[in-house]
């Protein structure tokens, strides 16, 4: 039983170190995105719109279909 115990201390302290550095990159690169997309000409930003409304209207007109 003992044996099964350190085992599941080691599992739980390597998944808590590798979650830590996840988190970390996870924020520097949300952060980083959000600098980029703050530093976006009216221009680039209108680009980006469309570009994420474009994939969107197909779904639109096939929850309207259904």
């Amino acid at each position: 039983m003992a044996e099964n115990l350190d085992i599941l201390n080691a599992a739980v302290s390597l998944l808590v170190r590798a979650a830590l550095p996840a988190a970390r990159f996870s924020g520097r690169d949300r952060r980083r995105s959000l600098k980029r997309l703050a530093t976006m000409g009216t221009e680039a930003e209108a680009r980006e719109i469309l570009f994420l409304q474009d994939p969107v209207y197909p779904l639109e007109m096939q929850v309207s279909i259904s």
